[in-house]
């Protein structure tokens, strides 16, 4: 991206596409195809960018589903311009899936007075895996194209922080704690003292504590539905040279998205705990089998 560009797009979203390079070990082994339309499709993958403030997102829906359960519904917007290998005559089909690849839930500190209260956070990343399939032009003539088709598969990340708002009920952080405790010590007492008193105090000469640690659970996440919205327009669309007058080819694209979806955050209770092992018994517990006697006549 140029300096303008870069001062131009606030957008915490927008991505740009790493310039294709030559790797260093290609400049050193000798071509035996000579096949330069391979070597246009040799570069790497785009490095998914690093920052150090994330963007927030207040989420759609946010409401308890069952003990120890929430349905969260967020919407994502994102952008991104796109580079084809090769020129494209036109868009024939792009397949999208949407990975998630981190949901980390970050509890409130607990109330404290005089302190400001924060809000419980979820941390969400991923990727949106696009598959572009597109034609290429092979031949041409003033009234006719002829092409093949061309398949490009390129990731695109999103990430956002969910604020989970103030009427999120979730298990409380338990912190560890360490306590000293000592033992009462009588001595006695040098010249000057009545023989009749002693020193009374704790003993310096010992270290005792009590060290308590607690395992918080972090919750788990799945994800139960998933929506993208896009809309994908060519930046350098020019004229098809030799072809019919109303044709043109491009190989850069500029990708808005809408990404909707839905994850359900499940949380370790008690309740869950029990239903585990509830289930977990009943498919271990053999039925019992009476015998009935038969009586003698």
């Amino acid at each position: 991206m140029t300096d303008h560009q870069h001062s131009s797009c606030s957008c915490p979203h927008h991505w740009t596409q790493a310039a294709p390079f030559t790797p260093a070990w290609t400049q050193l082994t000798p071509s035996t195809t000579g096949n330069t339309h391979q070597d246009q499709m040799d570069t790497p993958n785009p490095v998914i960018p690093s920052t150090a403030t994330l963007p927030m997102c207040t989420p759609l829906e946010s409401r308890k589903a069952g003990p120890g359960k929430v349905l969260i519904t967020v919407s994502i917007p994102a952008e991104s311009i796109i580079t084809l290998p090769t020129k494209a005559l036109e868009i024939k089909m792009i397949r999208k899936h949407l990975k998630i690849t981190q949901c980390r839930f970050f509890n409130c500190v607990p109330t404290v007075p005089g302190i400001p209260q924060d809000t419980p956070k979820l941390f969400l990343g991923g990727f949106v895996r696009k598959d572009i399939q597109y034609s290429e032009v092979v031949r041409r003539t003033s009234t006719t194209v002829e092409g093949s088709i061309k398949d490009f598969v390129v990731d695109i990340p999103i990430s956002c922080v969910v604020d989970l708002g103030k009427h999120l009920i979730s298990p409380s952080v338990h912190f560890d704690q360490q306590k000293e405790y000592g033992f009462s010590r009588s001595a006695p007492l040098p010249s000057g003292f009545s023989s009749k008193d002693k020193m009374l105090s704790s003993d310096l000469s010992e270290f005792n504590i009590v060290s308590q640690e607690y395992l918080n659970h972090l919750p788990s996440c799945e994800l139960l539905f998933s929506q993208i919205n896009e809309m994908d327009d060519a930046l350098d669309r020019i004229p098809l040279e030799g072809g019919p007058f109303e044709e043109g080819v491009f190989r850069t694209l500029q990708e808005k998205m809408i990404i909707l979806f839905q994850i359900r955050l499940i949380f370790q209770t008690d309740n869950n705990r029990n239903d585990d092992d509830d289930d977990h018994d009943h498919h271990h517990k053999q039925p019992k089998h009476h015998k009935h006697s038969k009586k003698k006549s």
